[in-house]
């Protein structure tokens, strides 16, 4: 923004109705008076419109403004407030820093409101407009705050998806860019991710060894052993499992709640969509060829003569690789890592969502959820399309089968591989 020699705020409200804006930048156009900055925000009917103007060093502009601008708003019926600003305060206006932070909650809530605002406002951060994505009311919103005084950005996510938490919301915080209007790809984990619980814990049911597989699996979580090391020796105890159990496992497979509709919406909105799992490539191969994935990645188990080895074959698939693995899809699509939407609930996912633009933790321990953009932890996977800005209005159309804007992102051939 250039220096403005004569800055002043023009704001008017009232009821809206078709014309007004033409009405005033008319007025203000007649008036010979510069237009540098404009906003609107109309809730219901009710119409709040403010004009950054600049009158310059000619004293006739200020009289414009006074004898023939305000008289023609008020005769509109509109109330009028008319402010100067001093020079500081353009400079701030013009080096906010702007993030935006996505809320979806199971109902609207003033205590959540005025929760959220008090957490930015402990931080520094101001609230500097509202929207609503939600259908009905503030279920689900978009808050976009100033933190250009914010010291300790990391600090003030971390808290204000606490503050969400505690109230029975889900959160996500991501910066005002062009990036976060232009996601591409969107990266899955499989299990309880996109699936319901571990398939391994179903593996290990069938095979009797459930209480020796969940006993490395604690170990893993106490940090006791590597995540390669814990899954080789969880499979070694699957060894003679028949491979039509891994079939009858495959088959019976429910998806989370909301994830059939949230991969429809994301395909027909252009999405290019992959599959990043330390699971097994069995089942990785049928979600994708189930669900039309362009990428599928995992761990491959050893069959022979029918029955599970107890051995893997290839590379593991760990948290590093699934880091490395999205920033190759993102190279294959021709877009950056920022564009990408990583989604995972484990440990091993925190390389993955730290490598994305956007990194959501779905129902996932803390360590994950201090790691991770956003949280969805008390709604359902519909709640990711709201995270990316998806409206309820956009859900009701599409469902209705009304044409809806696509986003079109590079191409790219489907792909399937282990490891």
């Amino acid at each position: 923004m250039r220096p403005l020699s004569e800055p002043f705020i023009l704001s008017v409200s009232g009821r809206d109705r078709p014309g007004l804006l033409a009405e005033l930048a008319g007025a203000l156009d007649r008036a010979e008076i510069e237009v540098v900055d404009i906003e609107q925000a109309t809730l219901q009917d009710f119409l709040a419109l403010s004009f950054l103007l600049d009158l310059g060093l000619d004293a006739g502009c200020a009289r414009r403004l006074l004898g023939e601008v305000i008289p023609r708003a008020s005769a509109l019926g509109l109330a009028v407030d008319v402010r100067r600003l001093d020079t500081d305060q353009v400079r701030l206006l013009k080096e906010t820093d702007h993030v935006v932070l996505t809320v979806v909650s199971g109902r609207a809530s003033a205590r959540l409101v005025a929760a959220l605002g008090e957490t930015a406002a402990r931080h520094g951060a101001n609230v500097v407009s509202i929207r609503r994505l939600a259908e009905e009311d503030l279920r689900a919103a978009e808050y976009v705050l100033d933190v250009s005084r914010v010291a300790d950005a990391t600090a003030l996510r971390a808290e204000l998806l606490r503050t969400a938490e505690g109230l029975g919301a889900d959160a996500g915080l991501a910066r005002e860019d062009v990036y976060r209007k232009s996601k591409r790809v969107v990266v899955f984990d499989m299990d309880n991710t996109l699936v319901a619980g571990e398939i391994i814990d179903h593996l290990a049911e069938r095979a009797g060894v459930r209480d020796e597989v969940a006993a490395v699996t604690r170990q893993a979580m106490e940090g006791a052993l590597d995540f390669e090391t814990a899954l080789r020796r969880r499979v070694e105890r699957l060894a003679g499992l028949p491979e039509s159990v891994l079939v009858e496992v495959r088959d019976a497979m429910a998806l989370t709640p909301g994830a059939e509709e949230t991969i429809r919406v994301l395909k027909r909105l252009g999405y290019r969509l992959g599959l990043l799992s330390g699971g097994f490539t069995f089942f990785v191969d049928a979600l994708r060829q189930r669900l039309g994935f362009d990428y599928a990645f995992g761990n491959t188990l050893e069959i022979v003569d029918g029955r599970l080895t107890g051995r893997l074959t290839g590379p593991i698939l760990d948290g590093q690789g699934k880091a490395a693995r999205l920033r190759e899809i993102a190279e294959r699509e021709g877009v950056r890592p920022d564009q990408v939407v990583g989604i995972g609930d484990g440990a091993n996912d925190i390389p993955m969502l730290q490598a994305a633009g956007l990194g959501i933790a779905f129902r996932a321990k803390e360590a994950t959820r201090r790691n991770a953009d956003a949280a969805i932890q008390n709604n359902d996977f519909k709640g990711l399309l709201y995270l990316l800005g998806v409206t309820g209005r956009d859900l009701r159309r599409m469902r209705q089968g009304d044409p809806v804007p696509v986003i079109r992102p590079a191409a790219g051939e489907p792909v399937r591989e282990g490891g």
